[in-house]
């Protein structure tokens, strides 16, 4: 069902900062930031080296869940991105290997992908989300432009 890990996302309160302490360990590409509405958040991709690109997300505000993990448990590692082919029919996988869904339908996620998310509690203790993204967007950092 997983091709890849897709990308890994950090919760953090302030982007350009984030950004900064990234660009202390060389060369980095940056996607476009982009307001990702059905989660509450802005985010932007980092392409660091050649290894697994890192998600920057900041809370829009303070009802977002997003928000909500930064105050519970500061910054940091919110989740593990795998990339799928069809996000529908792994989210049917999920479902028949009894793993509980917190996004039964896929939504709108970063570069136009289409994203959910399967519950931390049935997966290792981590918030694991699922990819799908469209041919030719879907090398990092997935700029939405």
């Amino acid at each position: 069902m997983f091709k890849r890990i897709d990308h890994l996302g950090i919760a953090t309160r302030d982007i350009a900062a984030a950004i900064e302490v990234l660009e202390k360990t060389g060369p980095i590409v940056l996607g476009a930031e982009e307001q990702v509405p059905a989660f509450g958040v802005k985010a932007v991709m980092v392409a660091v080296g050649d290894g697994v690109p890192v998600e920057l997300v900041e809370p829009l505000g303070e009802d977002s869940g997003v928000a909500k993990f930064i105050d519970k448990r500061g910054e940091g590692l919110h989740h593990i991105a795998y990339r799928v082919a069809d996000i529908d029919a792994a989210l049917a996988t999920c479902v028949e290997q009894g793993f509980r869904l917190i996004d039964a339908k896929p939504r709108h996620g970063y570069a136009g992908s289409r994203v959910a998310f399967v519950h931390p509690k049935d997966f290792l203790g981590v918030l694991t989300e699922l990819v799908e993204r469209d041919a030719g967007a879907d090398e990092p950092p997935y700029d939405p432009a």
